[in-house]
């Protein structure tokens, strides 16, 4: 650990959060330069993975000064699933979970250092969005083998906040204790809050401060609905992941299509982008030391924003996720791939091979609504029958179906229906779209566009 890292490990969340406001901008840039080279050079001497890609590619990290010393070279989520244990640098102690596209899950290691130092980082950016250590937390995020809870939790820790560790119950649960516990602030995915703000509207809520969400998206039509059902709560997201380890964005401020970036842990980057400067997002981790990540692919489509915030915070910021590159879609309170839905039909001897999941919005409610071809079936038991594949197969989706996170339909067309060309799209998000009213079976042809339209 250099001197820098070391002094930063001792500060506050407080004076964290302070000097990100005070820091002047060719500081945080000299500062994410300076940790950038140190990694590249770390993770040449420690990890298996890079230590071969570097010499396969002729790279030499000690030449290395920015990312476009790297050229094409990035990691990708099928690297880790691969052979997760080639990036270890250093002796774990914990291990979480990510779901990929195919289907099996990629391992993120981590420390207790690590993780201390993540609560630290995330408690100073939970400051900037307006959280004081006097507010009291319920912290709905789910614990499980996912990244989410724990992280959240270690940064009430370390913030020194009153709080309970719900993880990913029913939101009724929680809304039965806002007042024995006087919870000002909840924190969980946009799905399970927009759950909980339903039973809030039906039965009574009480004045909340914040609603802070992630993991997924939050529809905009929703925040001011929340905003006026919890009395006045300021809604506000943050950006992160199992592989990112912490929070990349925060909103500090009211502006909801746009995240500001702790880019003193990070190195984020676009590549491909479009004329919009829209393309995926890549990261580098810069204080990681276990599992350093170096040009991780995310497969999420944005953007970065060089220019000052009006709010007066320096530092990058990033455009409000407009997608994704890869056919994982988050939804119904999870990542959800194709395979998934393959496992659940396939058991059904009656069902075509052709098979289509949309997802959309009435109103707030997210809708998953199965298309599916068969001749002469009666509709009611298909619905018990899948529900019951789920129910085996994939019991944290039907958790989130039971809790009221989200509504399933089943539509059945005759043999032959969905393909309307050679490829059929297996899974299309209608529900950030500008226009809702494409409610259909889309063909390849029809549906060629980012699998979500986030924004």
């Amino acid at each position: 650990m250099n001197l820098v890292d070391y002094f930063a490990d001792k500060i506050s969340p407080a004076g964290v959060a302070k000097l990100y406001q005070l820091s002047p901008q060719w500081a945080i840039t000299k500062l994410r330069e300076h940790r950038f080279r140190q990694v590249v050079q770390y993770v040449g001497r420690h990890s298996e993975f890079y230590r071969t890609a570097f010499r396969q590619r002729g790279i030499d990290p000690r030449m290395v000064r920015t990312p476009a010393d790297l050229g094409d070279f990035y990691t990708t989520p099928d690297d880790i699933v691969a052979n997760p244990k080639a990036f270890i640098c250093q002796t774990p102690n914990i291990v979480f979970e990510s779901s990929g596209t195919s289907g099996k899950n990629k391992q993120i290691y981590y420390s207790q250092r690590e993780l201390r130092q993540i609560g630290q980082i995330d408690a100073a950016g939970l400051q900037l969005m307006g959280m004081e250590s006097t507010d009291r937390v319920a912290n709905g995020f789910d614990f499980s083998m996912w990244i989410p809870g724990m992280l959240v939790h270690n940064a009430l820790m370390a913030a020194n906040t009153f709080c309970m560790a719900f993880g990913k119950v029913d939101p009724l649960e929680v809304y039965r204790r806002l007042k024995q516990y006087q919870f000002n602030v909840i924190m969980g995915e946009p799905t399970w809050l927009i759950r909980l703000t339903e039973l809030a509207e039906e039965h009574g809520s009480v004045p909340l401060k914040l609603l802070i969400g992630g993991a997924e998206e939050m529809p905009r039509e929703a925040i001011g609905w929340m905003n006026r059902v919890w009395q006045g709560a300021k809604v506000r997201m943050c950006y992160g992941s199992v592989e990112l380890g912490g929070g990349l964005g925060y909103q500090p401020c009211d502006q909801p299509d746009v995240y500001h970036v702790d880019d003193t842990d990070f190195y984020p980057e676009i590549i491909e982008p479009d004329g919009d400067g829209l393309g995926e997002l890549v990261f580098t981790t810069l204080r990681r030391t276990v599992m350093p990540l170096l040009r991780y692919r995310t497969r999420d489509v944005t953007r970065l924003i060089p220019e000052p915030c009006p709010c007066g915070l320096r530092g990058m910021r990033m455009a409000r996720l407009r997608g994704r590159r890869d056919e994982l879609i988050v939804a119904s309170g999870g990542n959800l791939y194709p395979l998934m839905f393959e496992n659940i039909l396939r058991p059904i001897p009656e069902l075509t091979h052709d098979w289509q999941v949309q997802f959309k919005l009435e109103a707030l409610r997210e809708i998953m609504e199965m298309h599916v071809e068969c001749a002469g079936i009666d509709e009611s038991a298909l619905q018990r029958e899948i529900q019951q594949q789920i129910r085996l197969q994939y019991p944290d989706l039907m958790k989130n179906l039971d809790i009221g996170i989200f509504d399933m339909r089943i539509v059945v067309h005759p043999p032959g229906f969905l393909r309307s060309d050679r490829k059929l799209k297996r899974m299309v998000d209608h529900r950030y779209e500008q226009d809702n009213a494409a409610t259909g079976p889309q063909s390849a042809a029809a549906g060629s566009k980012e699998a979500a339209h986030v924004g």
